[in-house]
């Protein structure tokens, strides 16, 4: 992925992210990203434990490597659903964006909660823990949205969504008990930040990725680039302090509205993307 920084002239006012599929020369490296993507579905799925316990036992069966890496995938996109492929294209998406962009790795494995019917599926898109500009500890909480039109509603969902996760990010920590893949000292962390005895920053990140309509015939890798910065310049010049608003419709705290990151994403005929990631997971 190809990625920038700029103000997007939005509140709050600071550098946040554009990013899109990278090209090589005229090239969209759609397949490429696709692959990319669902390659990191083991990672978001299986915890470390799981997946070397997984990985003795089909020894012991006799499956050599290839094999085993194929049937740990296997059992990894089992958990995926057709019936909420754009949910769950946005919150892989944000499980490997929060790492690249900033260092923070998950605490809770969101989709184990969600496709475990004796659990209740609330809260944020992701849990992540990283460090601040300050090199502190501090809690990251993401949002995704994938909305194949209508940038500003996603985004005005995004923000009521966010501020509810923050609202109850504290409770939902609680699931904290099922993450088998948390190192010891993270876990200690964690409790230590839910029981008072530490207080950590939080941070709010929402990725919003959009269609822009249909593929344009450009004549550089330059004008493609440039293409997707514009145009999401120009979607956020369409949002109003109406968005920025909670779900009891009241205005965002402004210290919590100073910690809003954002990740734009646009993409050029984007239901051709999620059939493609569909595919990809072996979802008929």
């Amino acid at each position: 992925m190809h990625h920038v920084k700029l103000d997007l002239g939005i509140s709050p006012a600071k550098e946040h992210i554009i990013t899109s599929i990278k090209y090589q020369g005229l090239n969209q490296m759609r397949r490429e990203f696709i692959q990319r993507l669902t390659s990191s579905t083991i990672k978001y799925v299986i915890s470390k434990v799981k997946y070397q316990r997984e990985r003795k036992q089909l020894l012991d069966d006799g499956f050599d490597e290839p094999d085993i890496n194929a049937e740990i995938f296997h059992l990894a996109t089992g958990y995926f659903r057709k019936s909420d492929i754009k949910g769950q294209f946005s919150e892989l998406l944000l499980f490997n964006l929060l790492q690249y962009h900033f260092e923070a790795i998950p605490v809770v494995r969101k989709m184990m909660i969600t496709t475990n019917t004796g659990l209740e599926r609330n809260g944020s898109d992701a849990i992540h823990l990283g460090l601040s500009e300050n090199g502190e500890y501090c809690v990251y909480l993401g949002e995704a949205k994938t909305y194949t039109s209508g940038f500003t509603k996603a985004f005005g969902e995004a923000i009521k969504s966010i501020i509810k996760s923050y609202n109850e990010h504290r409770n939902e920590l609680q699931l904290l008990s099922y993450a088998e893949f948390l190192e010891s000292e993270v876990r200690d962390l964690m409790r230590e930040y839910l029981n008072g005895t530490i207080d950590l920053p939080v941070k709010l990140v929402i990725i919003i990725s959009y269609c822009t309509g249909k593929t344009l015939d450009l004549e550089s890798k330059e004008a493609y680039i440039k293409h997707y910065i514009e145009h999401a310049i120009n979607e956020c010049r369409k949002i109003t302090d109406t968005h920025f608003r909670d779900e009891e419709k009241n205005k965002i705290n402004p210290g919590l509205l100073h910690e809003i990151h954002y990740i734009l994403f646009p993409i050029n005929e984007l239901e051709e993307i999620l059939k493609d990631f569909q595919l990809q997971l072996g979802l008929k």
